[in-house]
């Protein structure tokens, strides 16, 4: 099954050009000095597919197009996307058919392209995994054909320091994942099945803590018994009906006092009414007046700014150069046409008439605002008038209201209120006896839910744990590959070896019997390591046919090796182990590799794009300098 991955061309469109690398063969070599683009190529090459990408500021301010032609599963596709944006743009190139556009987010009526590319290589494309390793629970994480990725593209930010993600708590726990699901150590059944043995278990946790949570609740309580409940209830209903007629018999009573009250009731509404628009009348006026105050400002600012560039215009206009300003260099002796200026030969422009013309419209713009303006204070001073006549009939019909209402509403309303809170409470009373009654009724009920719960999970286990059972002979890929790896570090003959290993629980490389993350500071060990680890894995998968692709992209791979002739002699042994690979699995393995230099005998036999600051890899585009950003 390897092998499903191989890139064909990448195609560069900037607006003024176009460029178009091809990569031929089992190896293709990229080269050039820094910053001549390499890296942004194979960042470009990932963002095409719907990744995101490390780019100089100079790659993104000049690249418009990305566009990859790329073969997956035997089938060739054509992924385009322009810089910038969220979505791919795909093409089946046999059959001419589009099957694009997808999404590079989540986009609720688009397919995503990472999960669309696990598709088409057979993968699982909505597969979830549990975010924490030990002791599961409902809380997941999705895998993305981009969490694969990392196993075939060794960056060069990366390659010092993390294995296909390790340093990052979040990938590390998808790059274990991917790692079980390439050597079969695990599949998408068992995964489903932690998963959802993780949401039984989390759903009976719950269960027990809410039925623990009630049962201290009832006992601090003192909760009566549910006799006691029953008779409570009932002595309570009574009451509360009792409550309910009084209040019945004092609404109607009142409603009648009410009524005769209607007319000054209307009357004070509709005064209030009348004194909201009012008001808001009020208010906007009040904003059209700052709205015109403000652009009258701007106005007398653009007018006299307007008469300071006439008076420069005229201070300046009879100034003659006789060397440049800028670079210091005679210009007498320059002839220049007729009506042009002699320093930057452009047509002499004719702008008093201009300067006059906006002056007047400057003027008149002025006096037109300032007509507006006092209308609109005109109209402010009427608004409040007439709010302060509404206000003061308000005043008064409210004063009567109220004297009304004090001396035949209010006690009634005492009354209403005094049996209102009486019903209140025995309601309330009612609810808590009624709460108390569920709460004991729904103990049981929870306690048997939650043994549910873990019967369903035990189930799972059960099944989980015979997949498992399955899948355990597939651990002896693990002493194998740990074989590769240590042959693949043995053969890159460093002074250093000793032992090489795979941690057999987090499937990382072990060298000297240290960590990767124990190894040197200064980066070389752990740049060899990291890549022989990714050759280790990439060979045995082609010689056990696993479904991992037949792809490696390595950025960088002397990073801080040194220029020694002992580092040489080392970085000479890389390329020899690139060309093995190559050797042994021709058409069926792909890599991709960029470096500032290959050696000669590499460079002699593969093909190679070579890039310079006179050629790089974007046409057209200057030498983008420091500083990368992430594109997404």
């Amino acid at each position: 099954m390897a092998s499903v991955i191989r890139i064909k061309d990448i195609t560069i469109k900037t607006p003024a050009h176009r460029a178009t690398y091809l990569f031929d063969g089992p190896l293709t070599l990229i080269t050039g000095s820094i910053g001549v683009g390499k890296s942004s190529l194979l960042e470009l090459l990932k963002y095409g597919l719907g990744g995101s990408a490390k780019l100089m500021p100079a790659i993104r301010a000049n690249v418009a197009t990305v566009e990859v032609n790329a073969e997956f599963s035997g089938r060739l596709y054509r992924f385009q996307r322009e810089m910038g944006d969220t979505k791919v743009d795909v093409l089946d190139v046999l059959t001419g058919e589009i099957i694009g556009p997808w999404s590079v987010t989540n986009r609720k009526y688009m397919p995503k392209a990472s999960q669309q590319l696990l598709t088409i290589l057979g993968l699982p494309a909505d597969l979830r995994i549990p975010r924490r390793r030990v002791k599961p629970t409902s809380d997941t994480v999705g895998v993305s054909f981009f969490d694969l990725y990392r196993y075939i593209y060794l960056g060069q930010n990366e390659i010092d320091t993390s294995v296909v993600g390790h340093a990052d708590k979040n990938l590390d726990n998808k790059r274990r994942a991917v790692f079980e699901l390439l050597y079969g150590l695990n599949s998408p059944e068992l995964i489903n099945l932690a998963v959802r043995k993780g949401e039984w278990l989390d759903k009976e946790k719950s269960l027990r803590n809410s039925a623990a949570a009630v049962k201290e609740f009832l006992l601090q309580a003192n909760e009566p018994d549910m006799d006691q409940l029953r008779r409570l209830g009932r002595e309570a209903e009574t009451e509360l009906e009792s409550a309910r007629g009084l209040l019945t018999a004092v609404r109607d009573d009142s409603e009648a006092l009410l009524r005769s009250q209607r007319f000054l009731r209307d009357r004070v509404s509709r005064l209030r009414s009348a004194l909201t628009e009012v008001s808001a009348s009020s208010d906007a006026i009040s904003g059209d007046i700052h709205k015109s105050r403000s652009l009258l400002a701007q106005l007398r600012l653009e007018q006299e700014a307007l008469g300071r560039a006439d008076v420069a215009r005229h201070a300046l206009s009879g100034l003659e150069f006789s060397v440049c300003p800028r670079c210091m260099q005679d210009v007498t002796a320059r002839v220049a046409p007729s009506n042009c200026c002699t320093l930057c030969l452009q047509p002499e422009e004719r702008v008093e008439e201009d300067l006059a013309g906006e002056a007047k419209r400057l003027a008149s713009q002025i006096a037109e605002t300032e007509s507006l303006l006092a209308e609109d204070e005109e109209g402010l001073e009427s608004r409040r008038a007439e709010r302060r006549g509404i206000e003061a009939d308000l005043a008064e019909a409210t004063m009567e209201l109220d004297r009304s209402t004090a001396e035949l509403i209010t006690p009634r309303l005492e009354e209403v209120q005094s049996l209102s809170m009486q019903i209140a409470r025995l309601e309330a009373r009612i609810e808590q006896l009624e709460a108390s009654s569920a709460r004991w009724s729904n103990y049981k009920l929870t306690l048997d839910e939650a043994d549910e719960a873990l019967r369903s999970a035990s189930a799972l286990d059960s099944k989980e744990q015979e997949l498992q059972e399955s899948l355990a002979a597939n651990r002896v890929r693990l002493d194998e590959l740990a074989e590769v790896f240590n042959a693949t570090v043995r053969n890159l003959r460093l002074p250093w070896y000793q032992s090489a290993d795979i941690d057999r629980e987090t499937y990382m490389p072990v060298v000297n019997g240290g960590q990767f993350d124990e190894l040197s500071v200064g980066g070389a060990r752990k740049t060899i390591v990291n890549l022989a680890y990714h050759l280790a894995n990439l060979q045995y998968a082609l010689e056990n046919d696993l479904a991992y692709p037949g792809l490696l992209i390595v950025d960088s791979p002397r990073k801080n090796v040194g220029q020694t002739a002992e580092d040489s002699a080392v970085a000479n042994e890389v390329y020899k182990a690139f060309a093995r690979l190559v050797e042994e699995f021709g058409n069926s393995v792909q890599l991709i590799v960029a470096d500032n230099s290959v050696p000669d005998f590499v460079a002699d036999s593969y093909p190679e794009l070579h890039f310079s600051y006179e050629n790089p890899v974007v046409p057209g585009a200057p030498h983008p300098g420091e500083g990368v950003e992430r594109v997404h």
